[in-house]
């Protein structure tokens, strides 16, 4: 049934789906696929127009993500179809392929966020008292509850365990889990997180 009912939200969202997949200006278009290759990828949908459609009717996670990247073409659809509304989203450099799961209590106010970012729930990125935000790498998975503080450094290819607080910087390849967080295993350099 609720498949279903997702199939009839991608059909019934499809006439703005398709204003979407014509106006997005092509320097923001390549963010945009990248994005929807991730989520078409977790959500087995075809990463084509149809699954464009399907993922901006039935995910407001995804439509918070479409509309910071689109910024005021939002105005089309916001008012009717809206994101998520406990997920804010500051950050302006942004890679593609950010992928955020649920999104619930989740803030993201990060310096900068490479490519391929997987954000789980209830995460917060954020400002120290210094007013200094993290830099996050490619590749990297932020589980649930997790707290990333300060002007530090996440490098590429990271994994941050559910509920760890990062204070400090965290080198590339790396696993890292607990309060205070810390390296507990490091990761073949091959390895993408997002597979």
């Amino acid at each position: 049934m609720r498949e279903q009912l997702n199939k009839l939200y991608g059909i019934l969202v499809f006439p703005l789906a398709l204003i979407y997949w014509v106006i997005i200006p092509k320097r923001i278009r390549t963010l945009t696929n990248a994005d929807l290759r991730q989520w078409a990828k977790w959500k087995r949908v075809p990463c084509n127009l149809w699954g464009f459609s399907y993922l901006l009717g039935c995910y407001p996670e995804y439509r918070t993500v479409l509309y910071k990247r689109i910024k005021l073409l939002r105005i089309i659809s916001c008012w009717w179809l809206r994101g998520k509304s406990n997920l804010e989203i500051s950050t302006n450099d942004i890679g593609g392929g950010l992928l955020i799961q649920h999104g619930i209590a989740t803030i993201i106010s990060a310096e900068k966020i490479g490519k391929n970012c997987k954000i789980y729930q209830q995460v917060t990125i954020g400002f120290s008292h210094e007013l200094q935000a993290p830099v996050i790498g490619d590749n990297v998975e932020i589980c649930c509850g997790a707290k990333v503080i300060g002007g530090i450094t996440i490098g590429n290819n990271v994994l941050i365990g559910a509920n760890a607080v990062v204070i400090k910087d965290v080198p590339s390849n790396s696993v890292v889990a607990g309060v205070p967080a810390k390296v507990i295993k490091t990761l073949n350099e091959n390895r993408d997180l997002t597979d």
